[in-house]
């Protein structure tokens, strides 16, 4: 009987907290999210999808504020320091924040000095793309069609293929680990943080290798121009059919980018508690929104505060114990 009773009380509890963050005068006019992104990428695309919906159940305006630098540095300590009134969120993703939270590029905290709110989507797309033999662009080819073929070339001329990467992001880590456990070595080259400068400077011959979304390769892949070397995923993505690092033997070369929101710290929970009641709706329930992120070969993933607090300090630890393996 005492186990029935504690049993009502808490049920009784949780339908008040989550009655009473509904019931949060919030918000009454627009509110700022600001993206660490430039426009037309898979982030920008999920945030503005995502918001757009919010905005309609709300009845306020949600501007999306594109704040480019240092790979989400700026945005971030520029959300950090706003007022926490619950008008300015960060919309990032795990892939270059914890990266710079396990690798020290950041003399801050993103799991402990922000406000989770929520996840709400995951991508595990990320693929490594070479130009291709016979396409267009192929007089940039080095003639490669498979990653043994890459590598072989990599580990007969070492610091030779020129990498695209965007340090202290998901790029530097699977770089790293493959040069690690593939016993290669690259040149790095930072050629822009944006998806668009990367694609440019990779069909214009300045790198030899590019990481991106799928999303973001795709039709260069299926023109013929871009070849996939493999996909940075434990197991086969849904519709895209090309072998993983994993399978390749290449176990430590899987990313996924999950995307959430985040609050300055002090935002007050009610707040907190009624965005995230509002996109646990959106991405549970709308198919709509899960179409889009289809479309992107991603999924929806809804992850409470509780759950991001626990499991993204976790995931940065796993990242600091791979990058401290030699």
């Amino acid at each position: 009987m005492k186990k029935v009773l504690a049993g009502i009380v808490v049920a009784v509890m949780v339908m008040v907290c989550a009655g009473s963050a509904l019931a949060v005068d919030w918000p009454t006019g627009t509110v700022n999210v600001v993206l660490p992104y430039g426009a037309g990428g898979d982030t920008d695309t999920y945030c503005r999808q995502l918001f757009q919906r919010v905005s309609k159940i709300t009845g306020q305006t949600f501007v999306v504020i594109n704040q480019q630098g240092g790979s989400g540095i700026v945005a971030a300590m520029d959300v950090m320091n706003k007022k926490p009134d619950g008008y300015t969120l960060l919309f990032n993703h795990t892939g270059a924040a914890l990266v710079q939270e396990a690798t020290g590029m950041v003399d801050f905290s993103y799991t402990t000095d922000f406000v989770n709110c929520c996840t709400v989507a995951i991508d595990e797309t990320y693929s490594l793309v070479a130009i291709a033999p016979d396409g267009e662009y192929k007089q940039y080819s080095k003639g490669w069609k498979t990653l043994a073929d890459m590598l072989d070339y990599a580990k007969k001329n070492p610091g030779k293929v020129r990498y695209s990467t965007v340090f202290g992001s998901t790029t530097e880590y699977v770089g790293t680990m493959l040069e690690r456990q593939a016993g290669v070595e690259f040149d790095n080259i930072n050629v822009g943080t944006s998806g668009g400068e990367r694609m440019a400077a990779m069909l214009g011959g300045q790198v030899d290798i590019l990481a991106a979304n799928y999303m973001q390769v795709k039709d260069y892949i299926e023109k013929g121009d871009l070849i996939c070397l493999a996909v940075m995923s434990k197991q086969r993505v849904p519709g895209i059919d090309f072998p993983t690092f994993t399978e390749l033997g290449y176990d430590r070369v899987v990313t996924a980018k999950k995307y959430e929101i985040k609050f300055p710290k002090g935002t007050p929970q009610e707040i907190v508690d009624k965005l995230a009641s509002i996109c646990k709706e959106i991405v549970l329930n709308d198919p709509s929104f899960a179409e889009v992120l289809r479309v992107y070969y991603a999924q929806p993933l809804f992850r409470d505060a509780a759950q991001m607090n626990v499991e993204d300090p976790a995931e940065v630890k796993e990242l600091e114990a791979g990058l401290a393996v030699e």
